[in-house]
């Protein structure tokens, strides 16, 4: 019957509970996805955090805390926007088709804004061509 429910058109697009309430409190609300990390800037935030903390020595259980507490609070605004940009031109990259190594190829050459660039597809389809 849940299945039955779940295909019916009205049922399909209606938000989430947690969706209403985020947007009914003021708030923007976007679903991530769990597992790919280039497609998720929220985990390139914390990978770029947690090798920053390993890089500082800490003595005692307080300095680790501290630490800790600095380190998230020290990534710019322009740096969490590359983030961002990144993960828009990985999207680009997985929509044109790419898979893996050539898209994060593809994604190191790209030029365009938040894209993969038209040339960067030409050269990774000479060499996989």
């Amino acid at each position: 019957m849940a299945r039955l429910l779940s295909q019916q058109e009205n049922f399909m697009n209606q938000p989430s509970m947690l969706e209403t309430l985020i947007k009914r409190a003021g708030h923007g609300c976007i679903f991530l996805l769990k597992f790919h990390w280039e497609l998720n800037p929220i985990k390139m935030y914390r990978g770029r955090r947690k090798y920053r903390y390993r890089e500082v020595p800490k003595k005692t259980f307080q300095d680790a805390k501290r630490c800790a507490e600095e380190q998230l609070d020290a990534c710019s605004t322009e740096v969490i926007r590359r983030f961002i940009n990144r993960s828009w031109c990985f999207m680009s990259a997985y929509r044109l088709g790419l898979t893996g190594k050539a898209a994060e190829w593809a994604v190191q050459k790209q030029r365009q804004h938040r894209q993969v660039s038209q040339r960067a597809m030409m050269s990774v389809e000479a060499v996989l061509g």
